[in-house]
């Protein structure tokens, strides 16, 4: 086999000076890995043992390439000597021992790391958080800070965070105090709540600062207070009225607006629970615009109830079907708005109705227009009426809108359900 004074200076021997610095410089790294882990003594010598094998590769290659180029050779130990006399292969094959022990000490330091606490692993998790923290000395000298207090330290002083008490300096000079923390509006519309916390670890006394991202619970704050002004608004408002009207008309009116509530949020709850059973031949959307709707009338956002956006008697029919009511129109539609609009409340109505007192799942609609005069009937397949029926609700509200219009109701009970508008 070929020494390795025989190959000094050739393409082999600079493969293998570098491949042994390599070698070297990975094995000084894990073994500062190892010490900041305060690792057992086992694996540090191992890792120690393989250091100094490359170390000592790495003298003799230097040593080699020297030789070869001094004529003054007798400096050099017979030791020395031997050493460039032994085979490269053997420098090869050491290196690759090498390799594989660095490579072996590397994954059994993931391993270690993946199963106990190290420096490193707790980094990792704080880095993972969505909040930001930091621990400091008393003096200011961040010991431990997380990538997003570091991020909102750029945003606030302009660099990382270095220093505890000039951040903290900058958070109450651009937030709001709120009971001891302060709320600072960042530049990219975020808003953060900061909190510093004393903190006592071994003894020894820190300050801890945390940072919350509540910019949602904020918003819902503000907006909180806007509908607070508006419902002051509104109940100014309503006195105003309340002192130019007479009691009566206040009563009326109020008493109309329950009634138009009731009905809706009656229907409402029907298709909720029609869609709960039924949700395979469902609109979940007309489901979820209703409930959304009505949801926001309550609340005061809205001005009326769903009334949906297509024609009434079209919306009333789909209404009708989301709770589970067929409805059979016979004869042409009135063509008059208004009367359109009192027949697709009426529809809606008698469907309820069908639902919750006669247990059908049919309304029929007949209807018949001559000289001017309209006629609309209104039956459904479900029990007959027990007795007289009593007017209250939506029939009420549905028989005031009628007469309004210069018509007149009528409703039957025998020998089936049976109301009758005339205009």
């Amino acid at each position: 086999m070929t020494g390795l004074v025989n190959i000094a200076g050739t393409w082999i021997w600079y493969v293998i000076c570098v491949a042994a610095l390599i070698l070297f410089v990975g094995s000084l790294a894990v073994l500062f890995s190892f010490l900041m882990d305060k690792r057992r003594v086992a694996p540090v010598i191992i890792v120690l043992l393989n250091l100094l094998m490359t170390g000592v590769v790495i003298v003799v290659l230097m040593d080699c390439g020297h030789y070869m180029h001094v004529t003054n050779t007798d400096a050099y130990k017979a030791f020395q000597s031997v050493m460039f006399e032994v085979p490269y292969q053997i420098y090869l094959m050491v290196e690759l021992l090498s390799c594989v022990a660095l490579f072996a000490m590397i994954i059994e330091g993931a391993k270690y790391r993946t199963d106990n606490v190290t420096p490193d692993s707790i980094q990792q998790a704080i880095d993972a958080l969505p909040d930001g923290i930091s621990i400091s000395s008393k003096d200011g000298i961040v010991r431990l800070s997380n990538l997003k207090i570091n991020t909102l330290s750029r945003a606030l002083t302009g660099k990382v965070l270095t220093n505890a008490e000039l951040f903290w300096d900058a958070v109450i000079k651009n937030g709001k105090e709120q009971g001891g923390s302060f709320l600072v509006d960042l530049p990219d519309n975020e808003v953060w709540l900061f909190t510093k916390e004393d903190l006592r670890i071994d003894d020894a006394d820190y300050d801890q600062i945390t940072s919350m991202n509540v910019t949602e619970r904020y918003k819902i704050i503000r907006e909180l207070e806007e509908k607070h002004g508006h419902l002051q608004d509104i109940r100014r408002r309503m006195k105003e009225v309340s002192d130019l009207s007479g009691d009566m008309f206040i009563a009326q009116e109020e008493a109309d607006a329950r009634a138009a509530l009731h009905n809706q949020l009656g229907q409402v709850l029907l298709m909720g629970r029609y869609y709960i059973n039924h949700q395979d031949i469902t609109d979940p959307k007309m489901v979820y615009a209703a409930t959304r709707q009505m949801n926001q009338f309550l609340l005061g956002e809205a001005k009326a109830p769903y009334q949906g956006e297509e024609d009434s008697i079209v919306q009333a029919v789909s209404m009708a079907g989301s709770i589970g009511i067929k409805v059979v129109m016979n004869g042409p539609a009135p063509e008059n708005i208004d009367v359109r609009k009192i027949l697709s409340k009426a529809i809606t109505e008698c469907a309820a109705n069908t639902i919750k007192h006669a247990e059908g799942n049919t309304i029929t609609v007949n209807m018949s227009a001559d000289n001017g005069r309209t006629l609309i009937s209104i039956t459904n397949n479900g029990k007959r009426p027990k007795g007289e029926i009593t007017e209250s609700g939506g029939l009420l509200s549905l028989r005031r809108d009628v007469e309004n219009l210069g018509g007149s109701v009528q409703i039957e009970s025998e020998p089936e359900f049976n109301l009758i508008m005339r205009f």
